[in-house]
């Protein structure tokens, strides 16, 4: 399969991943505070908010193009791009269900933001934060990306 990940994908997969990263620092920043420090600031909530999900954005820009790439079948959800990847061995499945997680809060950031909670946020953020290093590393390994550094 890796005959069509071509170094052109595995550029834009590292602009991804730069992106990712810059917003990777910002979650951990928002996570450095305490639940309440994050609920009664409207700066870290929106700074939160918009990093989850960019982050959450690049994941699945680069799950769909490892996808189309590999002419593997059509994901139907944003979710489903997750489990696609899971499919085809990108990721271990203990991964997946937790990972998947994180993906399906994307609905809530981009859509269903009048029902957003604040705290149920916060959990989010700090619960799956360290699955997007996970995540690079497993598509790093997956198209022979190379170093992530």
């Amino acid at each position: 399969m890796e005959l069509f990940i071509t170094d052109q994908h595995r550029g834009k997969i590292r602009e991804y991943f730069a992106v990712m990263n810059h917003y990777m620092e910002i979650l951990e920043k928002v996570t450095d505070v305490s639940s309440n420090l994050f609920k009664g600031d409207q700066v870290l909530q929106a700074a939160g908010e918009r990093a989850f999900h960019i982050v959450l954005e690049c994941v699945t820009d680069v799950g769909n193009l490892i996808i189309d790439a590999l002419i593997m079948r059509d994901p139907s959800s944003y979710e489903d791009i997750v489990q696609v990847l899971a499919e085809e061995n990108v990721f271990p499945k203990e991964f997946t269900n937790s990972f998947i997680e994180a993906v399906k809060f994307r609905r809530v950031l981009a859509h269903d933001y009048l029902e957003r909670d604040v705290e149920t946020l916060y959990e989010m953020i700090k619960a799956h934060k360290e699955e997007f290093p996970e995540f690079q590393r497993y598509v790093a390994d997956y198209v022979k990306l190379g170093s992530l550094a």
